[in-house]
């Protein structure tokens, strides 16, 4: 799996040059899976990307959830919790495999009535399931690496995560298959690599710790919803859009919600910082802040470049066919701006041991799901539920009286620049 989604991940400060490769990594694998999307795109029909579209919506929804895993594998060998020398499939490991069995089962149950729902076949979806258990193994093996502070070991088993799948994508695209052969293709690629990145990091040993342990609950909740909250658009377009709809969707989708890679870098390499300030109750107001300008520029540029050249970007990398997906992608990639902040929110709460936020992302994830389901069924609209919920979540997460101090503060700044 690519490093990027995890945000969750509590690692030690690095040095600068591994610190500059983590990054190179972790812009690479972005690429190579953005450019999964798009040699599929090429090679599919409109409609059947569409259909792709909808299952890569889940796959990132179960990576991203299993990556809490990471945070646990990290600290425990960083805390020196583990035991060295002790059984292959340790105690983390075969916990998550329980967890990936109990998914597995109830995709099994649901997929008859979600395949009608979503107008997919029920194959996929439980082969969705099964992406589980691989998901997870990939997430212990970075975890391990990370917590051996084996940074550059780390960031090539991600690249040559991201890489297996571009490549398999293309030998079973050439071969005829198609979006379902796809997945379970993914499944292999990653399945195989995971296996790879867990014996090389058995020096790490073994690990007592449980999925079920509470950290691992928080961050595993936290970034399902916030990134079904992100996913769940496409997912609803391909239920209730026609198939060359949908395909243009899933597409506009795929370019518009990019915007969020250098966002998600950035807490990635913030977390560490974030939580030793908050360990030792420093304030965190200025680092934030910097995160924050940062975030906000790489967002408004990305849009920028999408509004205005959106229609050269689909001819150049998807072809002509994929030209009216440029209208939707630019407004795709502003309702998803206030999601890239969230995303740095729930990185911070996450650092100082906090889960305030999670009874607000169920309020918004609920509202978002029922928007989309009852409102119109157009583009516009999806975007703007997706911006909606963004905002929403903005507003709601952040603690009132913080609100209230950085207003007094913003004023009090006013009135000193106003008076000088």
């Amino acid at each position: 799996m690519a490093i990027e989604n995890r945000g969750t991940t509590d690692a030690p400060l690095v040095d600068k040059a591994s610190g500059i490769l983590i990054a190179l990594a972790m812009v690479f694998a972005n690429a190579a899976n953005y450019g999964f999307q798009i040699v599929c795109g090429r090679l599919l029909t409109v409609e059947e990307y569409g259909l792709l579209a909808g299952f890569m919506s889940v796959v990132t929804v179960i990576t991203v959830a299993t990556s809490a895993l990471q945070t646990t594998a990290a600290r425990a060998v960083a805390a020196e919790e583990n035991e060295p020398g002790g059984p292959f499939i340790d105690g983390l490991t075969r916990s998550s495999f329980v967890i990936a069995a109990i998914m597995l089962v109830v995709t099994v149950i649901v997929s008859p009535m979600a395949s009608r729902f979503f107008n997919i076949g029920t194959l996929p979806l439980i082969l969705l399931g099964v992406y589980v258990a691989p998901s997870a193994l990939d997430s212990i093996a970075v975890g391990r690496l990370q917590g051996l502070q084996r940074f550059r070991a780390m960031a090539f088993y991600s690249t040559a995560q991201a890489s297996a799948k571009l490549a398999l994508a293309s030998i079973l695209l050439a071969a005829g298959l198609r979006a379902t052969g796809l997945v379970a293709g993914l499944i292999l690629s990653s399945g195989l690599v995971a296996i790879i990145g867990t014996v090389a990091s058995r020096e790490a040993g073994s690990i007592g710790v449980h999925a079920f342990d509470p950290d691992v609950r928080r961050a595993f909740a936290a970034f399902t919803m916030l990134w079904f909250v992100l996913g769940a658009d496409v997912l609803f377009a391909r239920a209730f859009f026609v198939d060359t709809a949908a395909g243009l969707y899933g597409a506009a989708a795929v370019l518009g919600k990019a915007v969020l890679w250098i966002p998600a870098v950035v807490a990635q390499l913030l977390f560490p910082r974030l939580a030793k300030r908050s360990k030792h109750g420093e304030s965190v107001a200025g680092l934030a802040l910097r995160a924050v300008s940062v975030v906000a520029v790489v967002v408004f540029c990305s849009v920028t470049v999408l509004w205005a050249f959106g229609d050269t970007v689909f001819r150049v990398l998807y072809g002509e066919r994929y030209v009216g997906a440029a209208d939707t992608a630019w407004k795709i990639g502003l309702a998803v701006a206030p999601l890239a902040l969230v995303n740095l929110l729930i990185v911070h709460f996450l650092a100082r041991g906090q889960g305030h936020f999670l009874g607000w992302m169920v309020v918004v994830l609920v509202g978002e799901v029922a928007a989309l389901y009852l409102g119109p069924k157009t583009d516009d609209f999806y975007a703007t539920v997706l911006a909606a919920s963004g905002v929403a979540l903005l507003v709601l997460m952040v603690p009132s009286g913080a609100w209230r101090r950085e207003t007094r503060r913003l004023l009090r700044r006013h009135q000193v620049l106003s008076t000088g």
